[in-house]
């Protein structure tokens, strides 16, 4: 049996990873005077091809593409996972400390 006490700790994890994914998607557009919400999609910055819902699952789809586009197979940088679990770290990391 799972202990109960896992589930807000995950709960905390997986947040993190869906607000880092989102930074990921401000640090990319804001300095290059893109909007955040226009394309609502992400897209490859070498072809340009808008990543798929199954293709954007933050650190998994990086890990399974194995860092790369999967249509062009241009290098993705490992900026994007690297802030996707340091922001889930934080959260729990928060969570921790104050619940």
């Amino acid at each position: 049996m799972i202990d109960p006490a896992v589930f807000p700790v995950a709960t905390a994890g997986l947040f993190g990873l869906l607000i880092g994914s989102f930074l990921n998607v401000v640090i990319y557009r804001l300095p290059r005077g893109l909007s955040v919400g226009n394309p609502r999609r992400s897209f490859c910055p070498c072809c340009g091809q808008m990543i798929a819902g199954y293709d954007n699952i933050p650190v998994i789809s990086y890990l399974l593409l194995r860092g790369r586009c999967r249509r062009c197979r241009a290098p993705i940088s490992a900026q994007y996972p690297l802030i996707e679990l340091v922001t889930a770290l934080l959260f729990v990391a928060t969570y921790d400390v104050f619940v």
